[in-house]
């Protein structure tokens, strides 16, 4: 397996290089995550859904201590901001991101409630039972060993506390060959599986109160979007940004092979509504 320090630098040279314009660009600088399409087919509103129905899942009283892992842009820690008043912290590996970060949420007048720390989620920079509640959004896929990441968040999270995540994941029927394709896009060693994060969840000492398939549709049609997105603004990402034709050409290529494995069925997306025992 790919040595933890090399996919650390890996994935942080990804999202500080020109990741970062591409994913401010087609996801709309609020955050880079799934949408939900039951009700609309506009991206965006899909995307807000997703956020609702994560949120929807979190009990609060306002005054508990939150984590974000993978926080990206803060578009989560925003919204948690505003509707619950709680203190929010971003975990996340990439500078670029987190200085886009920092300055949006200052922008918006949410600094006194967000605190942004560049690190990585499978070493994390907090003590013991640390914060209340636990959220991430399709970021833990980047962890190159999950069962590690599981155990630091049990680490950090109180007794009785909440874990809610979302995660890409991949199903049992994706051929070895095509899941090699998948994880190169974003240099990852593995994928998880609903069966994995259930194992594993349970191992280490989580409560699973709820397990929520969203759909390999939603997957498809959300990678679809950012591929379009993406093709109409080539052009002015490469006059402006200055980002090579032959990069953005293989992250087309790249995204249009996760759609058309995820319209397959088989790459999955999951929700996770946990507590620690």
């Amino acid at each position: 397996m790919q040595d933890h320090r090399d996919n650390v630098k890996i994935t942080k040279e990804y999202y500080d290089g020109i990741a970062h314009e591409i994913y401010k660009e087609c996801w709309g600088g609020e955050n880079h995550h799934l949408g939900l399409f039951d009700s609309t087919d506009d991206f965006f509103e899909a995307g807000q859904r997703s956020n609702e129905n994560l949120l929807s899942k979190i009990e609060t009283k306002g005054d508990e201590k939150i984590l974000d892992l993978g926080s990206g842009f803060c578009g989560l820690p925003r919204i948690l901001a505003r509707s619950t008043g709680c203190h929010i912290t971003g975990l996340n590996l990439s500078t670029k991101e987190n200085e886009y970060a920092v300055q949006k949420n200052k922008e918006e007048g949410l600094d006194h409630l967000i605190e942004v720390v560049e690190g990585d989620f499978n070493n994390m920079p907090f003590e013991d039972e640390s914060f209340d509640i636990l959220v991430s959004q399709e970021s833990m896929l980047h962890s190159p060993d999950k069962k590690l990441l599981l155990k630091e968040c049990y680490r950090i999270l109180k007794k009785g506390g909440q874990f809610v995540f979302s995660d890409i994941l991949e199903s049992p029927s994706i051929t070895s060959e095509e899941a090699n394709i998948v994880y190169s896009r974003i240099n990852v060693p593995y994928l998880a599986t609903f069966d994995f994060y259930k194992e594993q969840l349970n191992q280490t000492g989580f409560e699973i109160k709820e397990v929520q398939s969203l759909g390999s549709e939603n997957l498809g049609k959300s990678y679809q979007a950012v591929h379009d997105q993406l093709k109409a603004k080539k052009d002015r990402l490469m006059k402006e940004k200055n980002i090579p034709e032959e990069n953005i050409d293989q992250t087309l290529k790249a995204l249009l092979f996760w759609v058309e494995k995820a319209f397959e069925n088989k790459l999955e997306w999951g929700l996770f509504v946990t507590r620690k025992k």
